[in-house]
């Protein structure tokens, strides 16, 4: 008879704990982040070769300053991330005649260059990719997950942090923010 208690008890808090994750209503994506405000860090990321006669071995954010910058977090295993990929390469196609630089920063994917050749082929990626291959870029942007995307204004400020994949009216909202 105590077994049975328990186990009901047991079912019950997991039947509460399942209809309020169902009903409670979409996720929050607005997480504060510490670097909203403040200068984006500064990193420089090993570009994958295709990139490379373009923007050089190396991408350094330092060599950009004055550029109004869209960062992308992502990972080859990331689903999310393939369905924001294509979105991503159609703004930076729309916006970079404006100004704005794209940087791809593949992470929390140690040692998969290939996975990550095979994701840039697969989206046509034009803007600069590269392998954050011990995640301390990402340490350094206080990442929660993939995909982030960070928005930088002219000024190097930090002024929004999408976590989750971006959508139309992010892209539209966020880049009106950062050429203002």
């Amino acid at each position: 008879m105590r077994r049975l208690i328990v186990v009901v008890a047991v079912v019950a808090v997991l039947t509460g704990l399942f209809l309020y994750g169902l009903f409670r209503g979409p996720p929050n994506r607005d997480v504060p982040s510490n670097l909203i405000g403040k200068s984006a860090p500064q990193f420089t990321l090993p570009l994958y070769e295709r990139f490379q006669s373009e923007y050089g071995t190396n991408f350094s954010l330092d060599a950009h300053k004055g550029t109004p910058m869209v960062i992308n977090f992502w990972a080859s295993w990331c689903t999310p991330c393939f369905d924001e990929a294509p979105l991503l390469e159609r703004y930076y196609r729309q916006y970079r005649h404006k100004g704005v630089l794209f940087v791809g920063v593949q992470t929390q994917d140690r040692g998969k260059y290939d996975a990550g050749r095979q994701f840039i082929d697969r989206f046509g990626y034009t803007f600069p990719v590269g392998m954050d291959n011990d995640s301390s870029i990402g340490v350094e942007y206080a990442l929660f997950g993939v995909p982030e995307t960070y928005f930088v204004d002219r000024a190097g400020t930090v002024v929004y942090k999408q976590i989750g994949p971006v959508t139309p009216a992010v892209m539209d909202r966020e880049l009106g923010a950062i050429l203002r």
